[in-house]
């Protein structure tokens, strides 16, 4: 399918701002933006949004990029399930 990477928000822009930290990176000295972990040259890695993805907060674990749009994306559905509980005596 063409255009699946640009649609979902990683398209030239983001791949040329990824390929800027891939040497960092492979040095084996850059940290996790997420845990503040080494990340280390042969680990997967992501250039992490924000979270409202109006900008990038550096390389992340890929573990760590994705645990946390899980979390926030339960949170999103958890919400839409509230419930209210009434007393009514």
């Amino acid at each position: 399918m063409t255009g699946r990477t640009t649609a979902a928000g990683y398209g030239a822009a983001h791949q040329a701002e990824r390929a800027k930290w891939v040497p960092i990176v492979e040095a084996g000295s850059t940290k996790c933006a997420r845990c503040h972990e080494l990340i280390k040259a042969d680990q997967a890695w992501e250039l992490d949004h924000n979270d409202d993805r109006t900008g990038y907060i550096g390389p992340s674990h890929a573990y760590c990029n994705r645990s946390a749009g899980g979390r926030n994306g339960a949170a999103v559905t958890n919400s839409r399930w509230s419930m209210t509980v009434r007393d009514w005596d």
